[in-house]
């Protein structure tokens, strides 16, 4: 034979093989058999776990034929799957699912998004979205959610009839992000309080101004009632007693004065038409 072993010497290296293994089980016991039986298995699993990713990893059975979206109202499929690069024909196994989600999340309107493959062959993507509360003066407009939190310019398309909140500003905001999220919302718990309050009656509220005073409401018909700070729900209420003992008297107030630390109880009114100021109890 020109190349190789003879057929003789590989019958001498196997038998030297074999005896070798069975002098080691003579001279160390059972357990070198063992060793030797689980570093054969070891290696025909490692050899299987590869050939089973390749396999996983070209086979058409993986492919991406559909992806089902849950959980959108503002934010369309086409922009998430565009900001993700997810598309059809991608294999499953090589998605990158926290990398989707990252990319999905950048998306303003998109708050959480969890993304989940279904194998073989489809992926869902359930999303839930910023529920915008009021709109903020940072410099510009910004939609604020039910957290406080500003999470995107208002832009023309965005058709929304929200209560303003003022009196922020973006360099404030930049500063401390947790301070001005905290103000953001107790101005949105005032508002929230406020249109719990008589809805039938109540002004529409326009704005809630947030000062150094505390807040204010600006109703739509122009009247401003400076609430201060805290007591929320009892200011609430003397605010539509005076108001409709206004209405009863055929008065507008231009400023309904609520935020008296020394005296809580009372309530001062200045009226729109004669400029004049009343003050007085309300019990």
């Amino acid at each position: 034979m020109a190349f190789g072993k003879s057929k003789n010497r590989r019958r001498q290296d196997a038998a030297q093989t074999k005896e070798a293994v069975k002098g080691a089980v003579r001279s160390h016991g059972p357990g070198v058999l063992k060793a030797i039986l689980l570093t054969g298995l070891t290696c025909a699993l490692v050899w299987g776990g590869i050939e089973l990713r390749r396999w996983a990893l070209t086979s058409p059975t993986f492919l991406l034929k559909e992806t089902i979206f849950s959980g959108l109202e503002r934010a369309a499929p086409g922009e998430l799957l565009k900001l993700s690069g997810l598309t059809v024909g991608q294999n499953l196994w090589a998605l990158d699912v926290e990398m989707l989600e990252r990319t999905m999340a950048a998306h303003p309107w998109v708050r959480t998004v969890e993304v989940r493959r279904h194998f073989p062959s489809s992926v869902s993507v359930e999303v839930s979205e910023h529920v915008p509360a009021a709109l903020a003066v940072l410099g510009d407009l910004y939609l604020v959610d039910e957290d406080g939190e500003p999470f995107k310019r208002l832009q023309p398309g965005d058709k929304l009839d929200l209560p303003l909140i003022s009196g922020m500003d973006r360099e404030g905001y930049l500063a401390d992000e947790g301070k001005t999220r905290e103000r953001f919302r107790q101005a949105l718990e005032v508002a929230r309080a406020y249109a719990a309050t008589e809805p039938v009656k109540r002004e529409r509220l326009s704005e809630v101004r947030v000062g150094a005073e505390g807040l204010v409401l600006v109703l739509a018909d122009g009247t401003e009632a400076r609430l201060g700070e805290g007591d929320t729900d009892a200011k609430l209420q003397r605010l539509s007693r005076v108001r409709e003992e206004l209405r009863a008297r055929g008065l507008s107030a231009e400023i309904i004065h609520l935020e008296n630390r020394a005296r809580p109880g009372w309530v001062a009114v200045k009226l729109s038409s004669p400029a004049s100021e009343r003050s007085g109890a309300s019990q």
